[in-house]
Formats: structure tokens, sequence, C-alpha cells
């Protein structure tokens, strides 16, 4: 079935996420990026305590998405080379399964750096941790809809090209769409709920959005998508 398919690709692609190099550099820069950000001499320290917490959040987002980015480009690029990957899109579920498989590993090893370079700011700062649950379901939102995006165009395109794109629609999605001049009334909410980027805690308008969002992409990635080539 279609679980037998996806846990193969997905196992694989959080596997590779703890072996690389590339997640430690990601949460050390994290860490410590946040911690320069909430201690140094950057911010007057009667504010610190109140930006510090929101600082952690979006800069743990920040090193998730870039994992998730990451780990989606690099395998779809090594799947699309891969006799292996073509030759088991050619039988059962195929491309749909894999592509629903790196999706969801890169997704679960994004939330996962994003929520352990949170505590990591927070405890080397000395600041009040943040809400684990919120954290966590922030980050997973935020690192699901990067990930669908890229998915989405790593099967059209290479990976490469498909991570700068996303990357330039991550930083798009940090506009205030909605209010004006950025395409003010609903029309402009749902476009922000499209875009990947940043995601505030604790709003269902937020979490229903982002779960559109990235249902739709999904679906419209396995109707165009066509097996590997080898």
């Amino acid at each position: 079935g279609m679980q037998e398919a996806m846990w193969p690709y997905a196992s694989a692609t959080v596997k590779q996420a703890l072996r690389s190099p590339v997640s430690w550099v990601l949460l050390a820069v994290g860490a410590f990026t946040g911690w320069f950000a909430t201690s140094a001499a950057i911010l007057a320290l009667d504010e610190v305590g109140a930006q510090g917490q929101p600082l952690t959040i979006s800069t743990a987002q920040l090193v998730g998405v870039l994992l998730t980015l990451w780990l989606i480009g690099r395998s779809l690029d090594e799947d699309r080379l891969s006799g292996f990957a073509a030759a088991a899109d050619a039988s059962g579920p195929g491309a749909t399964g894999r592509l629903l498989g790196r999706w969801l590993g890169a997704t679960l090893a994004g939330a996962g750096l994003a929520v352990s370079t949170a505590f990591a700011i927070s405890t080397s700062a000395a600041l009040q941790s943040p809400d684990g649950l919120l954290l966590l379901s922030t980050s997973i939102m935020a690192c699901a809809l990067v990930g669908a995006w890229c998915v989405l165009l790593g099967a059209l395109w290479r990976g490469g090209g498909a991570v700068l794109v996303v990357f330039l629609l991550w930083v798009l999605g940090h506009l205030p769409w909605g209010v004006a001049p950025f395409l003010e009334g609903l029309a402009g909410r749902m476009l922000g709920g499209l875009l990947p980027g940043p995601r505030a805690a604790g709003t269902l308008a937020t979490l229903g959005y982002t779960s559109a969002a990235v249902a739709g992409l999904l679906l419209v990635t396995l109707a165009v998508s066509r097996p590997a080539e080898a």
C-alpha cells in the first residue's frame, strides 16, 4: 500500500539528516545566531525578555526550513540519477510513494531540528523555554509547507533550482499579505496561507490555511509526477 511505499523513503531521508554534517552545522549556527541576537548588545536590555522568544522561534523555523529544503533538493536529485529509484517508480505506487516519503521525512527532520535549535537557544541565552507543543506544531507547519513546494518544483525541475525558488518564496512569505498594500482582504490572506513563510502559534486560521495549502500542493505534485529518469 501507500504507507509501505512511503516509509522506506521517509526513513532514509531522516537517517540522511542524522548522518549529515549539514544538520549539525545548521544546529550550531542557529543556536549561536539566536544566542547572539538575544544576549549580545544588539538589543536594549529591557527588550530582550520581550523579544527573546519570537527571535528564538523565528530562528528555529528558518533553520528547520533550510534543512527541509536541502534534504528534498538533494534526495530528489539523487533519485533522478538512481537506477533503483527509476525501477521502483515503475512498479506499485511508484513516484507517488517516493515523493510523499521524501516530503514526510524532510518535514520530520526539519521540524526536529527547529525544536532542538529553539531549546538550545533558550538554554544558552538563559531565556524561558518556548511551549514545546506550540513550537513543534508551528515548526511542522512551516517545514511541511516549504517541503510541499520543494517537492512539487523538484518533481518538475532539478532539485537545486527548486530549492532556490522555494527559498525566494519563503522570503516573500514574510510580507504581511492581506493588509494593504499587499493584496488586502481575503485573497491576500489566502495567498499568505499558500506562500511558505514563518507560522504563528495557536491560530486555527493559520492551521487551516496551511493544511489546505500543503494538501493542495501535494495533490498537484502527484498529478504531475513521473517516474524518475535513470
